[in-house]
């Protein structure tokens, strides 16, 4: 399963705080959180693939800018360096002000069997 994949991948970016959907409620910062998007699956003429299209959406949290700069620069490597195909779709910057931390929003689509 994809998700298992993606968290084999994210956690040891942040000390093990890599969340599906949520983090927890308690988390600390630095942290991910990562969700699927939408997943297609591949069909052909004859019958469905198992070829399948999931885009995800990673969400790095931390304190100051700068450091939510690293951790996205290393979710960037980290999927390059993944066991599953994936192509980088879009990044973007944010300042969640009820929580008071940075984020960077990463958007993969994500290629897998």
């Amino acid at each position: 399963m994809i998700q298992e994949q993606l968290q084999a991948v994210l956690a040891p970016l942040v000390s093990g705080r890599s969340y599906p959907n949520l983090a927890a409620q308690d988390a600390a910062a630095p942290y991910i959180v990562y969700q699927r998007v939408v997943s297609v699956t591949n069909n052909n003429l004859l019958s469905a693939s198992d070829l399948q299209n999931t885009r995800v959406q990673i969400d790095a949290y931390a304190k100051t800018y700068a450091n939510v700069q690293q951790i996205a620069a290393s979710v960037r490597l980290a999927m390059q360096g993944a066991a599953f195909t994936n192509v980088q779709l879009s990044e973007q910057d944010f300042y969640e002000i009820d929580v008071r931390l940075h984020r960077v929003s990463l958007d993969y689509s994500i290629w897998s069997t």
